[in-house]
């Protein structure tokens, strides 16, 4: 498969997700390793994955830490117990 084919079949997007076959990232990965535009392209897509996540992230209210952390020691009491 050609760069160009890499680019715009969305590999490299699934790649970057997690969401490619392992058929299909062992074939982009092999493909970085002679094409180093290529790599550039995965790295591209990962800062502007990571940037849109940064971007689109709502903090949880503090009270919600506190309330998960007194459940985790909750449960942990639990199991200690038993």
């Amino acid at each position: 498969m050609s760069v160009e084919r890499f680019i715009s079949s969305g590999i490299i997007e699934l790649y970057v997700t997690g969401m490619a076959s392992a058929e299909e990232a062992k074939e982009l990965e092999a493909a970085m390793a002679d094409y180093p535009e290529l790599k550039k392209e995965v790295e591209s897509c990962r800062r502007d994955m990571e940037q849109y996540v940064r971007l689109q992230a709502i903090a949880p209210p503090p009270a919600i830490k506190e309330h998960l952390l007194r459940m985790v020691a909750d449960e942990t009491s639990k199991c200690e117990k038993e």
